[in-house]
């Protein structure tokens, strides 16, 4: 696996995580 995608998939379920968050 590329380093580059872990880095994008991470940074995408960060953002999600933080979606989830805001919404109760």
């Amino acid at each position: 696996m590329n380093i580059l995608h872990i880095c994008v998939t991470s940074k995408w379920f960060n953002i999600d995580n933080k979606i989830v968050d805001h919404h109760p």
